[in-house]
């Protein structure tokens, strides 16, 4: 049987790219769950995060934590920044070999969802700042609603990824979250009781529907003052054409340089859903959320475009 190798230090840094990281901003709690571990986040030109346990762990424990927080600071951000390094520390001078082995596993071995597509940017979709907002309290509900979202949010964070999936395709696949967004939103609030996602009548238009009437009105005030009925139909015609070839499609769908305005638009819609879930409130990130949708609504005239030919 393999042995586990053991740590009781792990520290992340990120450079992203050329860009200069704002600061200072700094954050420091421990975990709920767990009061042995303890995580402070620190950002000035670079970011690190530092996940330390009290005593020696597994490493992959370690790793586990600090992931969590990563997908957190990603709704935050809008984007993963780019991870340059990691570093482990124990207590165990004679472990020091197998930790180094470790940093390298753990590197080659992140999931590819964990590197953003290039539509995504850390200077323009970011919505808050961690340190504003990112405290025991709040980790220990996201620990609970991301293990409660399960392949949701992976599926999410893999729309949003620079994977070799097309962007039409990855745009259909955040359309389909709108009705497991319905079922959590129902599970956490008072909204959609009568909404059930799956089940005859509920249809997939009526979930993204509830979830735009409650939460993307400010996101997608243009679409729904221009022609709100042809522009549903248009994201559901945009999700059914990876279920149906081409001669069995019908009516108006995204085009490529529309699948990134609404992979974008709907990114938005899914933050904001899952900070309402967390209790973040919304007087904390609604100005950047409008800043945000402004940009992407002048964004190289595709919106202008596009509701050119719901008018049609």
């Amino acid at each position: 049987m393999e042995q586990v190798v053991k740590c009781n230090s792990l520290s992340a840094i990120y450079r992203n790219n050329n860009l200069i990281l704002g600061g200072p901003h700094l954050i420091q709690f421990d975990t709920m769950q767990d009061n042995q571990i303890h995580i402070k986040i620190e950002q000035f030109g670079i970011r690190e995060i530092m996940v330390t346990s009290k005593e020696d762990i597994s490493v992959f424990e370690l790793n586990s934590i600090f992931s969590r927080i990563e997908r957190l600071l990603m709704l935050f951000d809008g984007t993963f920044l780019s991870l340059s390094e990691i570093r482990l520390h124990g207590t165990d001078e004679a472990e020091k070999n197998k930790l180094n082995s470790c940093k390298e596993h753990l590197m080659r071995g992140r999931l590819s969802y964990f590197s953003s597509a290039d539509f995504c940017s850390y200077s323009v979709g970011k919505l808050l700042e961690f340190d504003t907002t990112l405290a025991a309290e709040l980790f220990d509900k996201w620990e609970k609603l991301l293990d409660e979202l399960d392949v949701v949010h992976q599926m999410y964070l893999y729309s949003l990824s620079n994977s070799g999936i097309t962007v039409d395709v990855k745009c259909a696949f955040l359309i389909e979250l709108a009705e497991p967004l319905v079922e959590i939103v129902k599970g956490h609030t008072n909204y959609f009781s009568t909404l059930i996602p799956g089940a005859r009548g509920t249809t997939l238009k009526s979930c993204l529907d509830a979830l735009i009437t409650k939460y993307g009105v400010d996101i997608f005030e243009k679409e729904l003052s221009n022609n709100s009925e042809q522009f549903l139909s248009a994201m559901v015609n945009s999700r059914v054409r990876i279920m149906h070839i081409k001669r069995e499609q019908r009516g108006i769908y995204f085009n490529g340089n529309e699948s990134v305005l609404y992979t974008l638009k709907m990114s938005l819609l899914y933050r904001r859903i899952i900070f309402e879930v967390l209790g973040i409130s919304e007087i904390n990130y609604r100005d950047n959320l409008l800043k945000c949708v402004s940009r992407l609504d002048k964004w190289n005239d595709v919106l202008e475009h596009f509701l050119l030919k719901l008018s049609k």
